[in-house]
């Protein structure tokens, strides 16, 4: 199983004070608008045309299904190529405090860093976000595998996408080290995992990795072009096996628009065959809002 992706990373400057902590958190709306104009297709809305096999827009928000009847039974709907970083605003105040927030593209989004990167910046701009947080942006850096950052933008000038690092769930596997008995994860923004419609309130990991699994191979089959193959039936089944050996997750409210689980806990079993998912969940996230924010964890190894 494998994708490529690039994960980018804004430094935002609050122009203000804003008392809303969770600002950052209501972006969706803003951003579809600005990806909307950055493809300047020049409609108020996405309608079929000749562009749009190859139109950031569309493959963003079409979420079009598979003709395929075996591949409609086997991956969910398909998730969104792109996932936000998103942090709590510090508290008032504020102002000239710096923020940085995240943008991860996957699969096919990668071939159009120069799109997303605009809708950011518009994003930035919309008087709707702007009500609730002013920020400038400062610079735009891509992110490698252990951290080290390459600056492809900064304040006024032009996007350099040739410093761009692209990875891929293949060399999270080469690069990473974890123990294959023992993981410990720290879930940092509000996790939904659903069942029959409704939150689970309380976190346990084959939840937690069935939720991946479904995830992560809707992304590789619709963005990545590969039919993953793996026996997730058994994966499931062996899930069951892991341990819980410390949990301390709690249900959150954050505001009135987001809640979920957060928390850290420790787990133990085999879990070789879950580490390529639980790698490329710390980029992608998992559970409903995944794409805007929510879902977001951490993985530590254990000794």
């Amino acid at each position: 199983m494998d994708l490529n992706f690039v994960r980018l990373i804004f430094t935002l400057k609050l122009e203000a004070d804003s008392a809303d902590p969770y600002a950052l958190f209501d972006l969706k709306p803003h951003f579809m608008e600005s990806l909307l104009q950055a493809v300047n297709c020049g409609r108020l809305q996405c309608v079929p045309c000749k562009k749009r096999d190859d139109c950031p827009y569309h493959m963003s928000f079409s979420q079009s299904l598979s003709a395929d009847p075996a591949a409609l039974r086997r991956y969910q709907k398909p998730s969104l190529p792109f996932v936000f970083d998103i942090t709590l605003l510090p508290p008032v105040p504020n102002s000239g405090s710096l923020v940085e927030l995240g943008l991860t593209i996957a699969g096919l989004a990668v071939n159009h860093p120069r799109e997303y990167i605009a809708a950011a910046e518009g994003m930035l701009q919309s008087p709707g976000l702007r009500r609730k947080v002013r920020a400038s942006l400062l610079k735009i850096e891509s992110s490698g595998y252990d951290g080290t950052r390459s600056v492809i933008m900064e304040s006024g000038g032009a996007v350099g996408t040739g410093y761009l690092q692209t990875l891929s769930l293949q060399g999270l596997q080469e690069v990473g080290i974890l123990s294959t008995d023992a993981v410990s994860l720290t879930i940092i923004t509000p996790m939904r995992l659903m069942t029959e419609g409704r939150p689970l309130r309380e976190f346990s990991f084959s939840p937690f990795v069935r939720a991946l699994f479904r995830r992560l191979s809707s992304l590789v089959y619709y963005y990545g072009g590969e039919e993953p193959e793996l026996d997730y039936k058994w994966l499931a089944e062996q899930s069951r096996m892991v341990e819980c050996v410390t949990a301390n997750f709690r249900w959150v409210e954050w505001g009135s628009r987001w809640s979920g689980l957060i928390g850290e806990g420790t787990f133990a079993g085999n879990l070789s065959e879950y580490l390529p998912f639980l790698q490329a969940g710390e980029y992608l996230h998992v559970g409903k809002g995944a794409s805007f924010g929510l879902g977001r964890f951490l993985l530590d190894k254990v000794a």
